[in-house]
């Protein structure tokens, strides 16, 4: 028997792919998040993902911002059964943001995948990644958190991501 689910978002984060998590006057930040973890018989990883980009005002297209404006970082966090707990956390990744054209268009910023060591680094589990995704906007640091959702993670299960 499988113990209850918990509660999805830690610190109030929130949550989804593309999610806007600052949207002011000329800059709007956008970041994305992941977790996976190795399964028996898939092609999988213990990766973590993050990602942020800068778009202009009202989330349109991306906005070219120089290296070192836009930061991204992944922090790995487990649930210890009454609360998310910190796992792994990478380092922070600093990078350039812009628009993409052509066949793909689309904005681009720094990306960040973090082996964050599976169900070994801190024992079996739900685990969910917390992405920060921030840009500088000439005065202040902008953005904010971006939850993965979580899966569960042991030697052989996989209970699927939620």
């Amino acid at each position: 028997m499988r113990r209850a689910d918990p509660p999805d978002v830690p610190g109030g984060a929130g949550r989804g792919w593309g999610l806007v998590v600052y949207n002011g006057t000329g800059l709007c930040v956008r970041g994305d998040a992941g977790i996976d973890h190795k399964r028996p018989g898939a092609l999988s990883g213990n990766l973590a993902y993050s990602h942020t980009y800068a778009l202009t005002q009202g989330c349109g297209t991306g906005l070219s911002r120089p290296d070192g404006w836009a930061a991204t970082r992944a922090t790995v966090y487990r649930w210890n059964g009454s609360a998310w707990t910190v796992c792994r956390t990478s380092d922070w990744k600093y990078g350039a943001t812009g628009q993409m054209g052509g066949e793909f268009p689309g904005p681009w910023g720094p990306e960040l995948v973090f082996d964050w060591g599976g169900w070994q680094s801190c024992g079996q589990g739900y685990y969910g990644t917390l992405a920060a995704a921030y840009v500088w906007d000439g005065s202040a640091w902008r953005g904010g958190d971006v939850w993965s959702g979580y899966e569960y993670a042991s030697a052989t299960s996989f209970h699927g991501a939620q």
